[in-house]
């Protein structure tokens, strides 16, 4: 006999769901973050409720604004006056009817209102119930927009695709129909689990036989030295290769910034805005830990995880430095051969790491971000020796943090010119620049996040 849904205990993974979606929207959490607290304060060491919380909390997020349009067709009130855990509840309860062929509607329903019951009470419960299971009953009959009729073809696809219109928008300038469609689409996937190999204690086919050993697949990246994909679900934690600091976890996009960079053994190299410290370890790898990385960050809970990412990996030439890279000064910190300065940007390109952003971001940020992003450059520049590089890049599409700014800045900038990496000793990763020597990665056609980034050389003797 079934329990009463008075009575019936809910998943531990739809508890912990519900309770990162309330942080993320009601704290402004990072998803990533909030579900791994969450997963260990309530100690769940079943791999099935990880896979299920995980896959509840990131689909809810993805897919929200269709989620919306779906539930709206069943709901007596406005999803704007519905109280905001019931809302995250049946938003839940319509991820799993549209999107989890595993989980039968029937139990869907079944759950989110057993949910309902256990925190607000049966009225709250009957009403989740009546709204999902309208929903479920008409899963075959849903009136999708079309972009090619006659609704707008922004809102149309913005609800399809699960974005807001702004971004929409200015992806259709950017690359036209077919192509922003590819975009959206690589972006409502979950992101490859990439690592790089630790040069300074293993090759990349080293490392490959010990995760194989291990039951982990992993895939060489043709384009990007030492870079890796693993495959399948991993806990990164439980990796003996992992844990004896043999790789650290990095996209290939990023990876291919720090080549761009192209530190050499014994320079002196800052890295800017370095936490939480996948570049700066990278860098130290290249520079075979001989020289020495500065890595400066304002925050000093984050400059902690950049120490603590180059004691793992067995790296001594790294010194933090506690600062703002934007009141910085050469009088202290001397000049450099090579600055890095991985910029605050809208995060574009990691959107399909982080979904959550896609409902917090407004397109008036790419204004402040750019505004920021030309003081950092402009305090970076000083800092570079004659003849040294400065790389600047971010994880975004935005043209106007992107090429843009690098043209006008280049123009107040007159000792800085463009240096195209192709003129040095051919290698795969070329194959990511542009025609003005600058490195574009797109989730849809790279399967990288999406990132710009240019090589400036000072003049001088």
């Amino acid at each position: 006999m079934r329990q009463s849904k008075k009575n019936k205990s809910v998943s531990v993974a739809r508890r912990v769901a519900l309770e990162v979606l309330r942080r993320v929207e009601a704290e402004n959490a990072f998803a990533s973050l909030a579900l791994d607290h969450a997963l260990m304060r309530r100690g769940v060491r079943k791999s099935e409720d990880r896979r299920l919380a995980t896959e509840l909390v990131y689909g809810t997020l993805r897919w929200r604004r269709r989620l919306d349009y779906a539930l709206a067709a069943h709901s007596r009130r406005s999803l704007d006056r519905i109280e905001p855990t019931l809302l995250r509840i049946l938003r839940m309860t319509a991820y799993q009817l549209l999107f989890l062929d595993r989980v039968p509607a029937w139990a869907a329903v079944d759950e989110g209102t057993s949910l309902a019951v256990a925190i607000r009470g049966s009225r709250a419960g009957g009403f989740v119930n009546a709204v999902a299971r309208g929903l479920a009953s008409a899963l075959d009959r849903i009136e999708w927009p079309d972009p090619e009729g006659r609704e707008r073809p922004v809102r149309a696809l913005g609800i399809l695709h699960s974005f807001p219109d702004w971004m929409v928008e200015s992806w259709l300038d950017l690359l036209g129909m077919q192509r922003a469609v590819s975009l959206m689409e690589s972006l409502n996937i979950p992101a490859p689990l990439w690592v790089r190999a630790n040069t300074l204690r293993v090759k990349p086919e080293g490392l490959c036989n010990l995760l194989s050993a291990s039951g982990v697949d992993a895939v060489p990246e043709k384009s990007v030295p030492d870079a890796l994909t693993l495959k399948g679900s991993i806990n990164l934690r439980e990796l003996a290769a992992h844990e004896a600091g043999l790789m650290h976890v990095q996209d290939a996009a990023a990876q291919a910034v720090c080549l761009l960079l192209a530190p050499k053994p014994g320079q002196r190299v800052l890295d800017a805005c370095a936490a939480p410290g996948g570049k700066t370890a990278t860098i130290a790898q290249l520079m075979e830990n001989k020289g020495e990385v500065l890595a400066m960050d304002a925050h000093p809970a984050r400059l902690g995880l950049v120490r603590k990412l180059a004691d793992r990996l067995g790296i001594k030439i790294v010194q933090t430095e506690l600062a703002d890279a934007s009141e910085t000064s050469k009088d202290v910190l001397g000049q450099f051969d090579r600055v890095l300065l991985d910029a605050p940007c809208t995060a574009l390109g990691v959107i399909r790491r982080h979904p959550e952003s896609k409902w917090r971001l407004l397109s008036s940020d790419i204004d402040r971000m750019v505004e920021l992003q030309e003081a950092l450059l402009d305090a970076m520049a000083p800092l570079v020796a004659p003849g040294g590089y400065l790389v600047y890049s971010i994880c975004s599409f935005s043209p106007a943090e992107g090429p843009e700014l690098i043209e006008r800045w280049l123009a107040r900038h007159p000792e800085f010119i463009r240096h195209d990496p192709r003129t040095e000793k051919r290698s795969g990763w070329h194959s990511l620049l542009d025609a003005q020597a600058q490195m574009r990665t797109w989730p849809d056609e790279n399967k990288m996040d999406g990132f710009f980034a240019v090589r400036l050389q000072r003049q001088g003797d």
